[in-house]
């Protein structure tokens, strides 16, 4: 899915499950409504700095509105094969360890 139909779905879902409307979408970053329509039917890109204006409209992130909520679902799953032969390796794979856990636990701390 390219990255104009991730924030285009975004925005329909927060609409919807705000009960808000494209009209109401379009006085907030001061715009016309068929401007709006036009890029939530995809008949234009939507531009970067409008990006940043929905965003701050609907009150995510642009990472929010930019990122596949699908993808938010699916766990990242790692397979190592093989065996650990040495003390460097095992020190290594410690290493990977903890950046991962410090990662997740920083992720899941963020509001």
């Amino acid at each position: 899915m390219n990255a104009n139909k991730i924030i285009v779905n975004n925005i329909q879902s927060w609409l919807r499950d705000n009960g808000k409307s494209q009209q109401w979408l379009a006085q907030e970053i001061g715009v016309s409504k068929a401007l709006i329509g036009h890029m939530l039917n995809e008949s234009r890109v939507i531009q970067p700095k409008r990006i940043v204006d929905l965003a701050n409209a609907l009150g995510l992130t642009v990472n929010e509105l930019t990122s596949d909520a699908s993808m938010k679902e699916e766990r990242m799953t790692v397979e190592l094969r093989g065996t650990l032969s040495n003390q460097r390796s095992k020190m290594e794979l410690e290493r990977l360890k903890f950046a991962i856990e410090d990662y997740v636990g920083l992720k899941s701390e963020r509001p």
